[in-house]
């Protein structure tokens, strides 16, 4: 399994958030993302001037626990040692999902 670093998780996330991605021209660190959760497939109809098919288009998304992995990653990158982490392997946030209240 190929590993990416910090600074290489930031800028794939920061591309899907601020751009639409195309997912058949991705880079490769897209797919292990979606792996994790934090970006996800949404089809989407192309739109062109010209008339006749126009095939949809899957673009990739930033999930909700995207973002929140890309406001992390963004203020480790304006830290003081942000040199020291951002070629170490990525690592996600562990977040601790909240528990759904048993009803009787």
């Amino acid at each position: 399994m190929t590993t990416y670093s910090n600074e290489a998780v930031l800028e794939a996330l920061r591309r899907a958030q601020y751009r639409q991605v195309p997912w058949a021209k991705r880079p490769n660190v897209f797919s292990h993302l979606r792996d994790l959760g934090l970006l996800e497939l949404v089809r989407q109809r192309t739109v062109a001037p010209a008339p006749g098919f126009h095939a949809p288009v899957d673009i990739a998304v930033v999930t909700e626990r995207g973002k929140h992995e890309f406001s992390r990653l963004a203020r480790d990158e304006r830290s003081m040692d942000w040199d020291l982490h951002r070629a170490a392997p990525y690592s996600p946030a562990v977040t601790q999902e909240p528990m759904a209240e048993a009803r009787a």
